[in-house]
């Protein structure tokens, strides 16, 4: 329709062609689905192709949005109409289902979201909480600390009045488990589509992935808190995380994705303002690991180049 008229075709165009869309085959199972849960679907589609012509617009080059093929992350969202009752949540033309608490739900339930993730089932609540804002903590020296990120090491980080270092090891989670991978790829490929045996072979390979995905998430978020814990000044530096792996070698944007900065810089950051520490974020191009400490001398050091040694200081 665009390329004809010029036009998208808005939200709110797709929603009225839901009825008659549940009425015709071959789509008259859209009716078995409760109606919010479809124009919760919609309104993923629109916000995606708003998000894609918004970024055209501010210069920058995202990826077209992808077709959401049945099998990968498969959820659906309700904005209304559950509600919990003990170890059982009611889900609008589902009925009851049990359901594991990883921890009590508190506040006003918003939306649900039902996921799955390998032959495993997730349900997450959103929910409105009434907080007061932290108390902001002292601005103390000794409580600062500056992170570098990296690949050879996941992070450097200098705290303290002496601005003792130390070096977290990049735990390479997708790396490690990259000849496990290839061989369940593999094999999927040698399956015929839709049998049996390629649908138990998809299940091991998804499986593969989301334990590697909670590896890293499980790191992220251990590391993020013992620093926000410790400290109540956090600097970091502000990445363009996805001009990096647009422009980086097959390699390294491999290993930029695995060691997956964005989601430890993001739970720094919630977590940070959770307590009342200090988020800092400086420039993407200030020169931090060029420039000493003591003097505010700067030099030029290679990439290779591990430990700064000032010729003043």
């Amino acid at each position: 329709m665009y390329e004809e008229t010029g036009k998208s075709v808005s939200y709110f165009e797709q929603n009225n062609d839901l009825v008659p869309l549940k009425k015709q085959q071959p789509t008259a199972w859209l009716k078995d689905i409760h109606s919010q849960v479809l124009q919760q679907a919609l309104k993923n589609l629109d916000a995606a192709f708003q998000n894609f012509f918004q970024n055209l617009k501010k210069g920058k080059k995202p990826g077209f949005p992808r077709f959401k093929c049945k099998g990968i992350r498969d959820s659906f969202r309700y904005p209304q109409g559950v509600h919990i009752e003990n170890s059982q949540v009611y889900l609008p033309k589902i009925g009851y289902v049990l359901f594991r608490k990883s921890r009590e739900i508190e506040g006003t339930l918003k939306q649900t979201t039902i996921l799955r993730e390998g032959s495993h089932w997730y349900v997450s609540f959103s929910c409105e909480i009434e907080i007061n804002d932290p108390v902001p903590a002292p601005i103390a020296e000794e409580k600062a600390i500056g992170i570098d990120m990296g690949l050879k090491s996941f992070a450097v980080m200098a705290s303290g009045p002496n601005n003792t270092a130390k070096r977290i090891d990049n735990p390479r989670f997708f790396t490690q488990d990259l000849p496990r991978l290839r061989v369940l790829s593999r094999r999927l490929c040698k399956k015929v589509k839709g049998s049996k045996n390629w649908l138990r072979a998809k299940l091991q390979l998804s499986k593969l992935h989301a334990r590697i995905r909670h590896c890293r998430e499980d790191f992220a978020h251990k590391l993020s808190t013992e620093i926000i814990k410790s400290h109540d000044i956090i600097c970091v530096e502000s990445l363009d995380i996805p001009n990096l792996l647009q422009t980086g070698t097959r390699s390294l944007s491999r290993a930029i994705a695995d060691a997956s900065w964005r989601f430890f810089l993001g739970c720094l950051k919630y977590k940070a303002k959770e307590k009342g520490k200090h988020f800092v974020e400086t420039g993407q191009y200030f020169p931090s690991t060029q420039t000493c400490n003591s003097c505010w001398h700067r030099q030029k050091m290679e990439l290779g180049d591990r430990i700064y040694r000032c010729i003043v200081a």
